[in-house]
């Protein structure tokens, strides 16, 4: 990877959805210098949407790619995170840079990235060491989401806290919106490309779904373009001749009561609004956008709410931006990295 960071790509086995051991992909930023006694302290970060093939994977990107805006986004918390001395991990996921299908927004995979990447990280640098903290932006948020409550990735590793940026929620609710509006929805071609990833993913878990995807499921301009998923990244997704060419109305075929449906029962099962605190859940920041576009205030208010009546350790903070404006220098990063910092200073006394 070229560009802001100097990172180094690497691989990594991990479980896929299906629950068979493949290898993964992604990239390692080491802070200058050596390591302190015990290793580098690891925050495993997860990148927002950026298509679902290998044409979006981070680790191969350079600058001047195509989605390089959405690849680079979290290069601002990174950087700051390597000038405290703190190494980051940053997963393709699977599906992206990596064989077979990325499922997109299906929380177990995602958490499987992340956890994964930590899992291996004495074989990707042998100065990597057991204390850890998870990060990620919009579907990033809910990898590192997920992997806060998964199992960990070993007996040394420790895992300090999550830090949650934008995190995607309630996509019934929004889906369900843009449907209605057809055309007139705010970035409708970006919803009807969010849409084909989202069926794409979701029918890994949902062999019903996957057959109405290749049936009566999808219209004639939606299956016209179903190959463009695998292909394509989100910024080409989005153009006319692609997904973005599609209202999100346009998209079901004859059976697309069922198949819209089932996408709902998907976003239910990886709602990350019904994760609870584990028995000895490390503390939990989100920061959110006061005029966010894909997670929409009221939303994340109303996840926030629920996560503190679960029980978790939350600090959260209000930004004045859109969803992708949360990560620029001056915004989230500016506190969080602080934030992330004090939970390894903490965890040394």
């Amino acid at each position: 990877m070229s560009g802001a960071l100097p990172g180094r790509a690497i691989a990594f086995p991990a479980r896929s959805a299906g629950g068979a051991v493949h290898e993964q992909t992604g990239l390692l930023h080491l802070p200058p210098g050596p390591p302190p006694r015990g290793g580098f302290p690891v925050v495993v970060y997860g990148h927002m949407t950026t298509g679902g093939g290998a044409s979006a994977a981070p680790s191969r990107a350079e600058s001047g790619h195509v989605e390089w805006r959405r690849i680079s986004q979290g290069d601002a918390l990174c950087a700051r995170l390597l000038g405290r001395g703190i190494a980051v991990l940053r997963p393709d996921y699977e599906g992206i840079g990596s064989d077979g299908v990325h499922p997109y927004l299906i929380g177990d995979s995602l958490g499987e990235s992340m956890v994964a990447a930590m899992r291996a990280r004495r074989a990707v640098d042998e100065r990597l060491g057991d204390r850890w903290l998870l990060a990620g932006h919009s579907e990033g948020a809910v990898a590192a989401l997920f992997a806060s409550v998964s199992d960990p990735p070993d007996r040394t590793a420790v895992l300090l806290g999550t830090a949650a940026f934008a995190p995607v929620t309630r996509m019934d609710l929004s889906i369900g919106a843009a449907r209605r509006m057809g055309r007139g929805a705010p970035g409708a071609g970006t919803v009807s490309a969010l849409i084909g990833l989202m069926l794409r993913g979701a029918a890994v878990e949902d062999e019903r779904l996957h057959r109405l995807l290749h049936g009566a499921g999808l219209s004639d301009a939606a299956r016209a373009v179903w190959d463009h998923l695998g292909s394509h990244t989100l910024v080409e997704l989005i153009r006319p001749d692609s997904w973005g060419g599609i209202a999100p109305s346009g998209i079901g075929g004859e059976q697309g009561r069922e198949l819209w449906a089932r996408l709902l029962a998907s976003f239910r099962r990886n709602e990350v609004a019904r994760l609870r605190p584990g028995a000895q859940q490390p503390p939990l920041r989100v920061d959110a956008a006061l005029l966010d576009e894909v997670a929409p205030a009221p939303l994340t208010g109303a996840l926030l709410r629920g996560y503190r009546r679960a029980g978790f350790e939350l600090t959260s903070r209000w930004w004045p931006t859109h969803h992708s404006g949360v990560m620029h220098d001056g915004r989230a990063p500016s506190e969080a990295a602080d934030w992330i910092a004090e939970r390894f200073v903490a965890a040394r006394q």
